[in-house]
């Protein structure tokens, strides 16, 4: 069958989501369907069109083996504003409609969310093409935007976005969540649970692997084998809470044994580097993301691994670093809601240590706790590669998520 599939991101960013969407429309081009992608020219994680990618409106590559399509983003001066993201988002669901109406006919088109607007897009593609609708949510966008104070609730920006919702829900022959909690958000908002699957992103497990901790990373970074390396990896956005992260650190005494690094970039970086200015944290460090080939050692060199969320952040985002940082096999500490998503995930699964968002004294508390109980804090992390190797390997996910979207064609009469 002909996929079309519409991604605001994809390779060569090594953030966000959009290595997940190059992996599975590689994967649907190796099982023999017509795979082309539409996605924006890459700008994460700093929100800046790339060097060799800028004043285009659109340009055709090949990454992979699959067609790509990139197509125009208008890219505010500052995300940060609901506006300025409302019109990012537009202008992709724009610029993706008129470059798809080029790409010929197709037996089905998946839209990858967030931005939601883009099922609208798939939807209008559909009705031309003939084509069924499949949405894949990486966010629920209109709950995570309140959750970080982005957009009010009751807002007549919010009720549209709902709105969109419905509409969209309503129409797409099958919805792919990637989190149990997604499930219960939609079927809470009167989605049909038979049209909604799980769908997990999913993590190469030859890629990333437990390493020894004194490796390659901590001697360019001149740490030393005795100190107990704390690290956040990965996008400085809102929704994280990374402030939490910097004022954990400022907990710590020179001597104590203790390091913090922030390995990232995003809108939010300046205004933590300049809160942690303020603070002025002995063993706190800051480094711009590393290239992707080197994760397995920056993860690995880690003794802890961070995530933090906004308190108000609970079953609208499941992040894809959860799965590197258990690939690793290194304890997870998670400062977030205890009901939230992320919270369940890591204390169910026994992967790590869960602590109240937004609290930098229960970070160094969960910190302190490791620090002191190494055999605990391995049992974590062993518990976190056996949780990745049974239910988020790269091959038995991809396979699933492929049959799944066969059946849904086949049965529709479509497809080739």
């Amino acid at each position: 069958m002909k996929i079309l599939i519409i991604g605001l991101n994809y390779l060569p960013e090594s953030t966000s989501i959009g290595p997940y969407t190059a992996d599975l429309a590689e994967y649907l081009q190796g099982r023999g369907h017509r795979v082309q992608v539409i996605t924006g020219f890459p700008l994460a994680p700093q929100w800046r069109i790339w060097e060799g990618y800028r004043g285009e409106w659109f340009r055709h590559e090949v990454v992979g083996g699959v067609a790509i399509l990139r197509t125009y983003l208008y890219v505010p001066g500052k995300p940060v504003r609901a506006v300025s993201r409302i019109l990012f988002d537009l202008s992709f669901s724009l610029s993706s409609l008129l470059g798809a109406l080029s790409t010929g006919r197709s037996d089905l088109i998946m839209v990858i969310s967030p931005p939601l607007q883009l099922g609208l897009t798939g939807w209008l593609l559909g009705r031309l093409k003939g084509a069924r609708l499949f949405v894949h949510l990486q966010d629920l966008v209109p709950d995570a935007a309140v959750a970080v104070d982005s957009l009010r609730e009751g807002s007549v920006s919010i009720r549209l976005a709902h709105a969109l919702e419905r509409f969209v829900y309503r129409r797409a022959m099958g919805i792919g969540v990637i989190s149990e909690g997604f499930t219960r958000n939609l079927v809470g908002k009167g989605v049909p649970p038979a049209k909604i699957t799980l769908l997990p992103n999913y993590i190469d497990l030859n890629f990333i692997r437990p390493e020894d901790r004194n490796n390659g990373f901590r001697r360019r970074q001149r740490i030393s084998p005795d100190d107990f390396l704390v690290m956040y990896s990965g996008s400085v956005a809102l929704k994280q809470g990374l402030h939490t992260f910097v004022q954990s650190a400022a907990e710590f005494q020179p001597g104590d044994g203790v390091m913090f690094y922030l390995v990232g970039d995003g809108p939010y970086l300046p205004e933590l580097k300049a809160r942690a200015e303020q603070l002025q944290p002995a063993d706190l460090r800051f480094l711009p993301l590393q290239p992707r080939e080197s994760l397995p050692t920056q993860l690995g060199a880690a003794d802890a691994l961070v995530i933090t969320q906004r308190r108000a952040v609970t079953d609208v985002v499941f992040p894809g670093k959860l799965l590197y940082y258990m690939a690793a096999g290194r304890p997870i500490l998670a400062a977030v809601s205890a009901d939230s998503e992320t919270g369940r995930f890591v204390r169910d699964k026994q992967v790590g240590v869960v602590v109240p968002p937004e609290d930098p004294a229960g970070l160094a508390q969960a910190v302190r706790f490791l620090h002191e109980n190494r055999q605990e804090a391995n049992r974590l992390g062993m518990n976190g590669r056996r949780v990745a190797e049974e239910e988020f390997d790269r091959e038995v996910v991809l396979r699933r998520f492929t049959e799944h979207l066969e059946r849904l064609v086949r049965s529709a009469g479509g497809g080739d």
